[in-house]
C-alpha cells in the first residue's frame, strides 16, 4: 500500500512541476532530488550515461521552445523535463517492476466495479516493466552485429534500409 503512494506522489510531482513557473521553487527541488540521489546511494556512472540518453531529448526541447517562444522559456521547459527525467531515474532505482504492478494493482483496484481482472492488468504491467531492459540489451547487440558487418548508421542508411535495423 506505500509503494501506492509513493506511485500517487510521483504521477502528481511529474504533472504539477510543469505548473511551476518559478526558477527558485524549481532549484529547491533540484536541491531536493540531489539530495535523495545522496541518500539514496546512486550510481554516478550510471546515472551521467543515463542523463546522456535523455540529453537529446532535453536539447531537441530546449531548441524548439527557443524556436517557437523565447529564451527563458525554452530554459524553463528544459530545467522542468530534466527534473522529471531525473525523479523518473530515482524512481525507477527505489521501485521495482514487482512493487510497481503491485501499486497498479491497488490504484486500478476501483475498476474491479466494471468486472476487469486487476491481477492479470498488473501482471501484464509488470511483464512490460521488466521487458524494457531486455529489449535494450537486443537492441544494443544487433547494433554492434551490424557494425561489426559494416553498416552504417548515418541517417541515409537508415531511412533508405530500415528494415536491416
Amino acid at each position: 500500500m506505500i509503494y501506492t503512494l509513493g506511485l500517487i506522489l510521483f504521477f502528481l510531482y511529474s504533472i504539477l512541476v510543469f505548473f511551476i513557473n518559478n526558477y527558485l521553487i524549481l532549484s529547491l527541488i533540484l536541491i531536493v532530488n540531489v539530495i535523495l540521489m545522496i541518500l539514496l546511494k546512486i550510481n554516478l556512472r550510471k546515472y551521467t550515461k543515463v542523463l546522456k540518453i535523455n540529453l537529446s531529448i532535453i536539447i531537441f526541447i530546449f531548441i524548439c521552445n527557443f524556436i517557437f517562444g523565447d529564451l527563458n522559456l525554452a530554459f524553463l521547459n528544459s530545467f522542468k523535463i530534466y527534473l522529471v527525467i531525473n525523479t523518473t531515474y530515482l524512481f525507477g532505482t527505489i521501485y521495482t517492476p514487482i512493487k510497481i504492478s503491485d501499486s497498479f494493482y491497488y490504484l486500478l483496484s476501483p475498476l474491479k466495479v466494471f468486472k476487469i481482472d486487476i491481477k492479470e492488468l498488473s501482471i501484464i504491467i509488470a511483464i512490460s516493466l521488466s521487458f524494457v531492459p531486455i529489449l535494450a540489451d537486443e537492441t544494443r547487440n544487433i547494433k554492434m552485429a551490424l557494425l561489426s558487418k559494416g553498416f552504417k548508421f548515418n541517417l541515409k542508411n537508415v531511412f533508405i534500409r530500415p528494415h536491416i535495423y
